[in-house]
């Protein structure tokens, strides 16, 4: 196998081809073997397949560093098109910061607000009674006092003979002190559970309203209705009710039953006082909302106030 040399050896041989023919050239004259004309056009001959091959080499040179030159271009290229990415993936990325920033700022906000309005109705219901003992938390499974506030709004302006709350606790004493108060009416509420029943009522001696709230142990039974059997509480607990002019439904719970909260107004309605106000707790549960879309559409009577 035959190996081509390289064009930096070609001009090397080259060059060194030149320096053999000039040496070669001027012993030849020095010998009178050939003239001075012939010498001379040796040597240009020569220096010109020298200079051919010093081209050729200065080309690959050329070549090469010109490929270098592209590797590198595609380099930078690559390098340009990463940092590229790079930083619109970083701008994306404090974007998505920005927006997660700004919605827990409003998140953060709305909830210090709506900690100030439940301070704010707290202050308001405290400066109502002159309470006898330690009063019972508010807030998870009991009332919240902005809820709480709105009930003692309409108990203080109606001064109803007869409120009746659907289930039992903090929201008791509330009424009873408000009642007591007032110096008129009674409170009667329903509580299935005997555990409950039994806490609400040593709540209601510690606080001396048990002459005004009457807490009745009314145990879940079947009820029929238009949709069907369904939970709630006994009817035999509120067969001797007349004329009720608060109803307060925050309970049963709505973890028994979707729509177990329903039964109180087709079963409640008849007792009640013509100008009587009727509040629904939790109506932000889709259970809540239900029935009492289920209540305006089957008694177009009656007004919604959220």
């Amino acid at each position: 196998m035959v190996r081509v040399p390289s064009r930096r050896r070609l001009m090397y041989l080259g060059l060194a081809g030149w320096g053999a023919a000039i040496v070669v050239t001027a012993a030849l004259v020095a010998l009178g073997a050939i003239s001075a004309g012939v010498a001379a056009i040796v040597v240009a001959a020569s220096a010109v397949l020298a200079a051919v091959a010093a081209v050729a080499a200065l080309l690959d040179r050329v070549i090469r560093i010109d490929r270098g030159v592209g590797r590198l271009a595609d380099t930078l290229d690559g390098l340009g098109r990463g940092l590229n990415r790079l930083a619109e993936n970083l701008a994306d990325g404090l974007e998505s910061q920005a927006r997660a920033d700004e919605a827990r700022t409003t998140k953060l906000s709305d909830e210090v607000s709506a900690a100030y309005r439940q301070l704010e109705a707290m202050v308001d219901l405290r400066a109502l009674i002159g309470a006898r003992a330690p009063l019972p938390a508010l807030r998870g499974w009991a009332l919240s006092p902005d809820a709480l506030r709105l009930v003692m709004r309409e108990v203080f302006a109606r001064q109803p003979r007869l409120i009746v709350e659907c289930g039992s606790g903090s929201s008791s004493v509330w009424l009873g002190y408000s009642v007591q108060r007032l110096g008129t009416g009674r409170v009667v509420a329903l509580e299935h559970d005997e555990r409950f029943l039994a806490l609400t009522r040593d709540l209601l001696r510690a606080h001396g309203l048990d002459n005004v709230v009457e807490v009745r142990h009314a145990p879940l039974a079947p009820w029929e209705g238009r949709a069907g059997v369904q939970p709630w509480y006994d009817v035999r607990a509120v067969a001797d009710l007349d004329k009720i002019g608060l109803l307060l439904v925050d309970g049963p719970p709505g973890t028994i039953d979707a729509a177990v909260r329903y039964p109180a107004l087709p079963i409640l309605l008849p007792k009640c006082a013509d100008d009587v106000v009727i509040i629904l707790d939790d109506t932000v549960r889709a259970g809540e909302s239900a029935v009492s879309d289920r209540w305006l559409a089957e008694h177009p009577e009656l007004r919604r106030t959220v």
